[in-house]
């Protein structure tokens, strides 16, 4: 951000994000659920559209702090539904990646809504990074071509994401190592911080 500036950088990480997941669906590809990257890109698609316009239009601060509050809100929700034997189904999937998909239109990092939509849906493991993979990977190719419509990417920025997507296979490989050594519980536990560093995060950045 402090190189390209605030409202660059966002479309550059959308094509880092194409070869970023490319690596990491690589390595994790055999444990990845289609019915859960159906039902999520059927409600983050269309919802993309409509956060990839108000990124070309709006401000998206008070809709950062919103969004970094739901992120936080993610952990706590999913142990109540864990504790209780709730997980979410179909509809609860479709209508949380509508705002995963109405976030990554605007922001960066919000992945971690998609992760936190996949353990509140009962999976875990390699599932839940290699269909996250997936589903990032399509939504991704989606956002570059509108931030290219909307002239917020040009072939300078689409090259620089590129090169900062490459650079990261690498560490995908060895991240996949460590994973397949790694327990369920100290998994889940592991992204669970990562989400609530993530969105602690969102929310300064959104307050700066």
């Amino acid at each position: 951000m402090p190189l390209i500036g605030p409202k660059a950088t966002v479309p550059v990480l959308a094509v880092a994000g194409v070869l970023i997941n490319g690596g990491r669906f690589w390595f994790y590809r055999r444990a990845v659920n289609l019915r859960a990257v159906a039902f999520v890109c059927a409600g983050a698609l269309p919802a993309l559209l409509v956060g990839t316009w108000i990124f070309a239009v709006l401000d998206a601060r008070a809709l950062g702090i919103v969004l970094a509050l739901f992120v936080l809100g993610s952990i706590p929700l999913r142990r109540i539904l864990k504790r209780r034997q709730l997980t979410l189904g179909p509809k609860g999937l479709v209508t949380g990646a509508g705002v995963f998909g109405l976030a990554s239109g605007f922001a960066s990092g919000t992945g971690v809504i998609l992760i936190s939509l996949l353990l509140g849906a009962g999976f875990g493991g390699t599932t839940v990074l290699a269909t996250d993979a997936l589903i990032t990977i399509i939504v991704d190719v989606v956002r570059a071509a509108l931030y290219g419509r909307f002239d917020l990417l040009d072939l300078r920025y689409a090259t620089l994401g590129a090169a900062i997507g490459l650079v990261t296979v690498p560490g995908s490989w060895l991240a996949a190592f460590l994973v397949e050594r790694m327990g369920a519980r100290l998994h889940t536990l592991a992204i669970e911080a990562l989400i609530l560093v993530g969105g602690m995060v969102m929310l300064w950045h959104a307050l700066q």
